[in-house]
């Protein structure tokens, strides 16, 4: 059975170094949370995040890996990973890093791909 998120999605005010983090530099937030989800390089991604952001199309990008991160903890989808991403992708960021950070996974740590339900 799924499992709500540790952190809502406007919860990052909870951890304002995440927070500020998350809105000042999201690219490299995203960046960082895509390394840690699925191994991706984490330049690249900032790099794509940045360049499709400034046309609201960051979300091509960020909706797939915030699908990996809640099969990978069977988590609840809500709100929906489009609205999420698109609508919200600042706050989805934080959201990731945050519950990825309450389950141990550190900078430079991988979301362990055995947890993810077949």
């Amino acid at each position: 059975m799924a499992q709500p998120w540790q952190v809502g999605i406007f919860g990052c005010f909870e951890d304002i170094p995440t927070c500020l983090l998350g809105w000042c530099c999201s690219c490299y937030l995203f960046g960082r949370n895509a390394e840690q989800i699925d191994g991706s390089n984490k330049i690249h991604m900032c790099i794509g995040y940045a360049c499709l952001s400034g046309c609201y199309l960051c979300c091509i990008l960020h909706k797939p890996r915030r699908e990996k991160l809640r099969t990978a903890y069977n988590l609840i989808e809500k709100p929906s990973d489009f609205l999420a991403t698109c609508c919200c992708s600042g706050c989805a960021n934080c959201q990731e890093a945050r519950e990825m950070q309450l389950r141990g996974i550190q900078p430079g740590m991988r979301v362990p791909i055995a947890s993810q339900p077949h």
